[in-house]
């Protein structure tokens, strides 16, 4: 008996820190709830983006509306993770996730930069495992992150560049070329294929004009020491 009520004081003591403990957390998640709803509050009041605007200006407007949110989106992601890695709440590992894949987005749909939007993905699903989107964005974006070669033959001469970015995707910012000689622009498209090389499709005023799966061959295979030539 005496075991017994000393079993159930020590439990008795602990039960005001255990409820400020569980307090506290509450308290914390709430803040990061109303910390949330005002980062998407500042998201919805950014200008759109029309998926018909130029390339070059919807670049340049997805990164001006993340830097306008950027002070705020660190406070929360700080406060998110710090709480989530001290709690294990399955509520933030969800939240977290989310706005991984959010990230993953942007590198995939707007700035073609498929091996940071994997990246992203992955990171979410290590943070919540069963999540259907990641996965699916995942696979996505591991299909577009190099150009095939059935896609890249069916671009054609006298095809606009809608239409190309509708057959294999948009390149890489940084590996769109452009030259103005007089009155006439030039420009070339360069994609990665999976063997190292490069295709390029190549336009002008917009319309192309020549293809070339193999604008740059694949590295020749490295020899090891001693092997043949």
């Amino acid at each position: 008996m005496k075991r017994l009520s000393a079993a159930l004081f020590v439990v008795l003591l602990f039960l005001p820190a255990a409820a400020r403990a569980a307090s506290a957390a509450k308290g914390t998640w709430e803040s990061i709830q109303d910390d949330y709803k005002w980062l998407e509050t500042l998201r919805a009041s950014a200008p759109a983006i029309d998926p018909a605007t130029p390339r070059k200006q919807r670049i340049e407007l997805y990164l001006q509306n993340e830097r306008k949110v950027e002070p705020v989106y660190a406070r929360f992601i700080e406060k998110l993770e710090s709480y989530y890695q001290q709690s294990g709440d399955p509520r933030a590992a969800q939240l977290f996730a989310k706005e991984k894949i959010r990230i993953g987005d942007g590198y995939m749909e707007i700035l073609a930069r498929y091996d940071r939007a994997i990246n992203m993905y992955r990171s979410a699903l290590y943070i919540d495992p069963n999540n259907a989107e990641a996965k699916s964005k995942l696979e996505l974006a591991e299909s577009r992150r190099y150009v095939v070669p059935d896609k890249f033959a069916k671009v054609q001469s006298g095809m606009r560049e809608s239409e190309v970015q509708a057959l294999v995707g948009d390149p890489r910012e940084d590996w769109i070329r452009q030259k103005i000689e007089g009155s006439r622009v030039f420009s070339v498209w360069i994609y990665p294929r999976r063997d190292g090389g490069a295709a390029a499709v190549y336009f002008e005023r917009g319309v192309v004009y020549h293809t070339n799966w193999d604008a740059a061959p694949a590295p020749a295979p490295v020899h090891e020491k001693g092997e043949a030539d």
